[in-house]
């Protein structure tokens, strides 16, 4: 339960702090007082994401805080003391700080703690009545840990199949494309072959073709350096001299150095006449071979052109082609075998889906027999209800968001009347009625501290109005009721009464809350029952309410 909340410099509020006690507590004021703004300021508590919005004009952060007091079970599971406060700071800056006895969590971690505590019913819940869609979660929340082990394996495997359903339609879809294509591929891979290239092949003829464009310079060249090595320079005398001095190197050290170096000199002028005879003998110009290469290089700089790859990459992109081609020709069997591995991750996502399914239907039953009590204290006592289920099959090859189920809530809320669908048969005042039965049993079967609720009674009056104020005082027996009310009835119930007002101070409007006395409510109650001006009547009234 919640029994501090401190508010500061959020809207309309400066500073407030509010103490709850056990049992029904009610919130009342006119319309634009602030009532929201204190909820809104709850919803902060229990994770609603923050809007910097909401700070107050001039200030630069607000402050949201409660002292919580949680159940044995609360504090095993989250290894929490007993008290525990909560701290939210929004700043005008875009930071967002969220404390759990002045230690940061995660807003995730704040969700998962506070669903466990309480529920928030806002003004705007009771609208999604009118959508079937939601109907599911109504009956989810009824036992929300059992219902999300299911549902999360359930979406792991929804979400594999869903990937792999997705892949196969590609490759179907790449299959069509690509035998479009497989005439082009093999006119290409037939060109390719019919030059049979090779790795360097360019490269090797460039330098060939090279050479024999200067076959007549490197002819003359080579003679003539040939004639002087023979004939000009007396290679033979080199060697003579270098033996010579070998003699009397004896008797001075550079003698025999000197001797070497002739004999160095001789042996690479003998090495280089010996490479200049082999060149000359390897030289042959043959006019067709190179008339073939010149034609050989011209063809492969055209296919380099034409592809825009390189020789290399075009070898690399001949077996590519290769493997498209034959990956065209098994993609049937392929796609059937990836279609078994598909259909088989269907089945265990719907059969998954399906164990969802029977544990809903066995918690609609249950349900509907909670609603139709609960219905019975709230002046619907003749009401009938059934939750229908459309499941699908498995051939239809359907897998929702949620599961393999849409459901509609059918209710009959006058006797002798046959069941309708919930959205076009019940009145404001009935949905109301009907919200506040499913909370009531979600925050029983949930084992829940906290409940509040804002205007779940609005459209009701008269003799439905006692009876809607009767339940809550009853349910407050066992959890803490918050409830913002414009019901006398349901106010005079009240353990404790608050009031809330607006008022202009220093040039701006600031809302305040007070805790009323008896006087104080007899007031306000008669406020509420008053069209306009407060009457004896409507005095005598608020204090025969407060009687009950």
């Amino acid at each position: 339960m919640i029994q501090i909340l401190k508010v500061r410099d959020f809207a309309l509020i400066e500073d407030i702090e509010i103490n709850f006690e056990e049992g029904l507590t009610v919130l009342t004021g006119e319309t634009g007082a602030g009532k929201s703004i204190i909820l809104e300021s709850l919803h902060l508590l229990f994770a609603k994401r923050s809007d910097q919005e909401m700070i107050r004009h001039g200030k630069e952060k607000a402050i949201v805080s409660g002292f919580f007091k949680l159940k044995k079970d609360l504090q095993e599971q989250f290894e929490l003391p007993e008290i525990i406060e909560i701290t939210r700071e929004i700043d005008s800056k875009g930071r967002h700080k969220i404390t759990l006895n002045g230690n940061t969590v995660t807003l995730q971690f704040l969700k998962t703690l506070t669903e466990k505590i309480g529920s928030i019913h806002s003004q705007n819940d009771t609208l999604v009545l009118l959508d079937p869609n939601e109907y599911l979660s109504f009956i989810d929340l009824t036992n929300i840990d059992l219902i999300n082990k299911g549902l999360h394996k359930y979406l792991v495997l929804r979400s594999n199949y869903l990937d792999a359903k997705k892949h196969l339609e590609n490759l179907k879809q790449k299959k069509n494309a690509d035998i479009e294509q497989k005439e082009f591929l093999e006119y290409q891979l037939k060109e390719l072959k019919t030059f049979k290239l090779e790795k360097n092949e360019k490269e090797e003829l460039e330098l060939k073709v090279e050479k024999l464009k200067h076959f007549d310079k490197i002819l003359v060249s080579l003679k003539e350096a040939d004639y002087l090595l023979h004939e000009e320079i007396k290679v033979d005398e080199i060697y003579k001299a270098a033996k010579l001095i070998e003699k009397i190197s004896d008797f001075d050290n550079d003698y025999l150095t000197s001797s070497e170096k002739l004999l160095n000199v001789y042996y690479e002028i003998d090495e280089v006449k010996s490479t200049i005879n082999d060149k000359l003998g390897e030289l042959d110009f043959n006019e067709n071979e190179f008339n073939f290469m010149q034609e050989r290089l011209y063809e492969l700089q055209k296919l380099e052109d034409k592809y825009k790859k390189t020789i290399e990459e075009l070898i690399i992109y001949q077996d590519e082609i290769s493997e498209k081609i034959s990956l065209i020709d098994n993609y049937d069997d392929y796609i059937e075998k990836y279609q078994i591995k598909v259909d088989k991750l269907f089945s265990d996502a719907y059969d998954e889906a399906k164990k969802l399914s029977d544990l809903r239907k066995k918690l609609a039953l249950n349900l509907e027999k909670e609603l139709i009590k609960e219905l019975k204290d709230l002046d619907l006592d003749k009401s009938e209800f059934k939750v229908e289920f459309k499941t699908h099959e498995k051939e239809d090859k359907i897998l929702l968001e949620n599961g393999i189920d849409n459901i509609e809530f059918l209710i009959s809320l006058n006797e002798g009347e046959p069941i309708k669908p919930l959205s076009r048969v019940a009145s404001g005042g009935e949905r109301a009625r009907f919200m506040f039965a499913l909370k009531t049993i979600y925050a029983k079967q949930n084992n829940l501290s906290l409940l509040v609720l804002d205007e779940i009674d609005i459209g009701i009056s008269g003799k439905t109005a006692a009876k809607v104020a009767t339940k809550m005082s009853s349910l407050s027996n066992d959890i803490e009721l918050i409830v913002i009310t414009h019901l006398p009835q349901v106010a005079a119930r009240a353990n404790t009464h608050y009031g809330i007002s607006k008022e202009l101070v220093n040039k701006r409007m600031v809302t305040s809350i007070k805790k009323l006395n008896y006087e104080e409510r007899v007031e306000m109650i008669a406020l509420m029952l008053s069209d306009e001006s407060l009457s004896h009547f409507a005095v005598e009234q608020a204090k025969m309410l407060l009687k009950k």
